[in-house]
């Protein structure tokens, strides 16, 4: 019998039951409104429960098909006889009809979330349209989907309704609608079946009913539960006469804790519907901001003009017009970054948020918007879409088929225009940049590469005004003034940079092909000379240092004469008023200038790089901090080539940053099913089955001679010492570092085979776990050979305890060959179990933790709240999720930190926070997981740009080996930067992941930007802390681990 897959308490997903429909007609306005704020922006998306949700799914998702499941093509379970389930379902097999579920995708918020339709009202016999049907919503496709009669279906003409059920991992769920004449009558019928139906299968599953069960709780729980169910209800009145009607029931009972409400937030006067959707646990929204930016102008393509609140008010409902900049606080916005992809403006004068007017009656196109109490709803949030060229549409996520637009147009940005909501299309009016919003006076510390970053093409703005450097009225001649000129796409106020290295730039006008210059450049320059158009030549007087400002902007200093910089003369508060100049450096606004975009067609494609919106505003944020515990894996094997010994750690700076060190890794003796000590390589072939067997590496654990200039203490070692090796510099370091603890890991990829074995019975346990006691903590190694290193205590005091990382119970996912039984799931927690019973028998502080897998289907196989328990900390392997094992593609990321629809395997469950969010629903505390960081990359070749710089294509194989990592496929972080390729990389603002393109090359790969994501979700989190693997693969200035960590050499 395989392990149960992990059930979820109720709550965690949270989940929402609604009939949205009631006594009134519905429309498209519930699906957009009330569902879209109920499934958006949520951590973990709930899993919503619907009855009376109308006629069919809604609109179908853009690029998606609906699908009948039936039980003849596979898509629904068949109920087998021995469940002994009471009546049978309608009789009618039309398309659509009651024995198929119609699923397809529905667009909200940006993502796609799946929707299942059961038709359960005859409506007069037809078995298709009418209103009382039921359904879900869901966050990604069920891992099983049935239909299950009602008991008095077939006595009152069908109108007790069947239910439908979807499976999650180890827990079913059940949308119900008891029937309303006979209050509920069928609703103890039913849960009989659904109780019946899932211990029928045998595989220790929960189950949740949830829904309009038209009568109360108490009336229910009187006519009888099946056995150990319990009920969770708010207590509350959820319907407008009718009293407590939605709730759910919980076949393991109900233990408290779970928090039951009305959402009284979301369904502002029912919105037409007489029950109120009921809430069972918390939705934490995605509104726990993974980083926020301030001090950004919103600024239009259409005039220049940027957001604005009218007349500097503060107040609710006051509006948002497009106005000329001014630098004031009513034109300031801190952008709140969600993580879901969507974004907030709150404003900087009045501390308040841009929401859609009175979102709550009925929005739509031409609605304005303005100011309100800033909360997560979805009226306040925007998706950017990216249009190319840093320029982006802001898709209100409430409304996904509307954006920010101005009204009408604005032609001079002196006159103001009001924002709206408004059929999104790539003009002009709904087109818009974010610049920095104020001047600033302190310089970058360290500066960008400008040529990379910059606009192909650009409009030069002046801080002080928005106005933007134009050749005056169009001309083209040589010695045409350059003038301050509000935004009008002309190409007069088109300039394309030529950058010279070191941030020098000369501006080539889009219309004229000729250079900004200073006037008669060879004629005595002073403060005041006149800029203008001539011949590109190349000079100095057309060459402009570019000193970057901390917020974004630039000040242009003459290369020729560095004591004058690009100047607006006189400063002027219009933009219509100044002209250019070379004026004294002085650092005032009216020679700080902003290189925005700048498009000559008016009509940007959508970009290569569709990910820079935050990417490109990555201002310094409030640092997340140190997390608690920082595991480091040092490989044993890094003794050899790499040439990166123990004294590394300590002389880099890297032991200091570490809570834990596990040293990697010790094998499993094939016979014996102990642990061991001999002298035998590894096959790297990854399809050999026995070629790891007795595979150990005694020499460089115990038996090498280190001499003066490698070791830690700077001794050298001796023949006759009992130990040496790297234990022995383990030993030394700990000596350097006492409050650093060192265990030994045993297994990892290569040396799982025979743990299923070791941990089968409650024998074999014993006497592998007092093996491993006796030679690592007790420090009895065998000799090996005819070297005389070991012997009884020669280890003592080198480990403070073991890291268990067994890859992987019960899946057969590990390395060709393993040993895998269907009992490793119960086995594996007895194995843990032993280890900490054993240790604690020791007494002193004796550390145990566990490398835990990522994948789904490897969570499902574990007994999360008993493996936690047994451990001081788990260490989620959340890596190795894509790679050239795909040996095909689609390119992708290894360790994803969230989901992105964009990705070929969206929905799958393989990211970062999927594995997550799995370990704490399933009871893992939070406390106790550390979040796993590879310090590797995988490649692929053969990837075409696809416009994506390779992102998501298919492929030829995997990357040429390095001499290091060895592998196709992969490469360290050090292999990386050695060869040029780690300078520039890409960022996915949705995965928040980084990658490196070369043309053909595509590496994922953990950089500082995705590090201190991944740091900041640790901490909103509420992790126990970081692991790292491994680092002999970091640089020797330790700056993926700075990263990880948060410290510093």
């Amino acid at each position: 019998m395989t392990a149960a897959p992990a059930a979820a308490v109720p709550g965690t997903p949270p989940l929402i039951t609604w009939n949205m429909q009631g006594a009134q007609s519905g429309g498209q306005n519930k699906w957009t409104v009330n569902i879209g704020n109920m499934v958006n922006g949520a951590v973990t998306p709930p899993i919503l429960a619907l009855q009376e949700m109308g006629s069919d799914l809604p609109p179908q998702a853009r690029g998606t098909t609906r699908e009948f499941l039936t039980v003849a093509n596979g898509g629904l379970l068949p109920v087998p006889a021995a469940a002994g389930l009471q009546g049978t379902l309608p009789p009618y097999a039309n398309a659509g009809g009651p024995q198929q579920v119609r699923h397809g995708q529905w667009a909200s918020g940006g993502i796609n979330h799946d929707v299942y339709f059961l038709q359960t009202d005859p409506n007069g016999d037809a078995w298709g349209g009418g209103r009382v049907n039921i359904g879900f919503v869901t966050e990604r496709g069920a891992d099983d989907v049935v239909v299950l009669p009602n008991p008095l279906g077939p006595q009152t003409g069908w109108a007790a309704r069947a239910t439908l059920g979807l499976r999650f991992g180890g827990t079913w769920y059940f949308t119900v609608h008891a029937l309303s004449g006979s209050h509920g009558s069928d609703a103890p019928g039913l849960l009989t079946n659904i109780s019946r139906f899932v211990a029928s299968r045998g595989q220790g599953e929960d189950w949740v009913a949830l829904g309009d069960w038209n009568r109360e709780p108490a009336s229910l729980q009187a006519a009888g539960l099946p056995a150990g169910a319990g009920i969770f209800s708010s207590g509350q009145a959820t319907h407008r006469d009718a009293g407590e009607l939605d709730y759910a029931v919980y076949s393991n009972g109900n233990p408290g804790g779970v928090m039951v409400a009305p959402m009284v937030n979301i369904n502002r006067d029912f919105l037409d519907s007489d029950h109120m959707p009921v809430l069972l646990g918390q939705l934490t929204a995605a509104a726990t901001h993974t980083q926020s930016v301030g001090g950004r102008a919103v600024e239009s393509m259409a005039a220049g003009g940027v957001l604005d609140v009218y007349h500097e008010r503060t107040a609710n409902l006051t509006p948002i017009d497009s106005y000329v900049r001014n630098g004031q606080s009513n034109q300031s916005w801190t952008l709140d970054f969600y993580g879901d992809n969507t974004v907030r403006f709150q404003g900087e004068g009045s501390g308040r948020c841009i929401d859609i007017t009175n979102s709550e009656q009925n929005p739509g196109s031409g609605r304005s918007l303005s100011l309100w109490d800033c909360s997560d709803t979805a009226s306040q949030r925007w998706t950017p879409v990216p249009l190319g060229n840093d320029q982006y549409q802001f898709q209100s996520v409430l409304l996904p088929s509307l954006c920010m637009n101005i009204e009408g147009g604005q032609s001079d940005p002196n006159l103001t225009a009001n924002v709206v909501l408004y059929s999104c299309e790539n003009t002009p009016n709904e087109r818009w940049v974010i610049t920095p919003a104020h001047p600033s006076n302190e310089q970058l510390a360290h500066p960008d590469d400008l040529s990379r970053i910059t606009p192909a093409t650009v409009t030069i703005g002046a801080a002080i005004d928005g106005g933007v450097l134009d050749a005056y009225h169009e001309r083209t001649a040589n010695d045409t003034d350059i003038v301050s000129w509000h935004r009008n796409g002309l190409s007069n106020q088109g300039w394309i940079p030529h950058w010279h290295g070191g941030n020098t730039v000369t501006f080539e006008g889009v219309g004229s092909h000729r250079c900004i210059d200073i006037y008669q450049s060879d004629r005595n320059v002073t403060a005041g000379r006149k800029l203008v158009l001539w011949d590109c030549s190349g000079g100095t007087s057309q060459l402009w240092q570019a000193i970057q400002l901390v917020d974004g902007q630039v000040v242009l200093q003459s290369v020729l004469y560095p004591n004058l910089c690009m100047d607006v003369a006189g400063a002027p508060s219009n933009p219509d008023n100044g002209y250019l100049d070379a004026w004294n450096c002085n650092g005032n606004p009216n020679q700080q200038f902003i290189l925005s975009p700048f498009d000559l067609t008016g009509s940007p494609q959508r970009d290569t790089d569709p990910d820079r919106f935050e990417s490109y505003l990555r201002i310094a944020t409030p640092d997340p901090g140190q997390p608690a515990q920082r595991v480091g894996y040092y490989t044993g094997w890094s003794t050899y080539a790499n040439a990166f010994y123990p004294k590394n750690l300590d002389t880099e700076g890297i032991a200091g940053k570490l809570t834990v060190l596990n040293y990697a890794f010790e094998n499993i003796d094939p016979v014996n099913l102990t642990c061991m000590a001999a002298n035998k390589p590894s096959s790297s072939d990854e399809s050999d089955t026995t070629g790891n067997d007795g595979s150990a590496d005694a020499y460089a654990d115990y038996q090498k001679i280190y001499t003066s200039d490698i070791s830690v203490d700077g001794s050298s070692d001796s023949w006759s010492q009992p130990l040496r090796g790297n234990f022995n510099q383990l030993k030394q370091l700990k000596t350097k570092y006492p409050n650093l603890k060192v265990l030994v890991s045993i297994g990892g990829w290569t040396y799982s085979k025979y743990f299923s074995d070791a941990a089968a019975t409650d024998a074999a346990r014993k006497k592998f776990v007092s093996s491993c006691i006796d030679m690592y903590i007790k420090g009895n190694l065998p000799t090996v050979g005819d070297d005389p290193a070991g012997g009884n205590g020669a280890a003592a005091g080198v480990f403070d305890g073991f890291d268990i990382d067994w890859e992987f119970p019960g899946s057969a996912n590990g390395h060709a060959g393993n040993h895998v039984s269907a009992q490793d799931g119960a086995n594996y927690t007895a194995l843990l179990n032993e280890f900490r019973a054993e240790l604690n028998a020791l007494g002193g502080q004796h550390m145990l933790t566990a490398a835990l897998p990522a994948g789904p289907r490897e969570i499902n196989n574990l007994d999360l709240p008993s493996v936690a328990n047994a451990l001081d900390l788990g260490d989620v392997m959340t890596y190795d999720m894509h790679g050239a094992f795909e040996t095909n593609g689609p390119t992708n990321f290894q360790a994803p930190l969230y989901d992105s629809p964009a990705s070929p395997a969206f929905g799958t469950g393989f990211t970062v926070n999927d594995a997550v969010t799995h370990y704490l629903g399933g009871g893992f505390p939070a406390g106790k997981l550390a979040l796993g960081v590879p310090f590797y990359g995988r490649g692929w070749t053969g990837a075409p740009d696809g416009g994506q710089h390779g992102r998501y294509q298919s492929v030829t194989g995997p990357t040429a080996p390095f001499p290091l990592s060895k592998q196709p496929g992969t490469a360290v972080w050090k292999e990386l930067k050695a060869a040029g390729l780690a300078s520039s990389y890409y960022y996915d603002q949705q995965s928040r992941s980084t990658w490196i393109y070369d043309g053909t090359n595509f590496w994922s790969i953990e950089t500082p930007d995705s590090l201190a994501d991944k740091r900041q979700y640790i901490k909103t989190m509420g992790l126990g802390g970081v692991m790292i693997y491994s680092l002999d693969g970091d640089d020797s200035s330790s700056t993926l681990l700075n990263a990880a960590t948060g410290m510093s050499n």
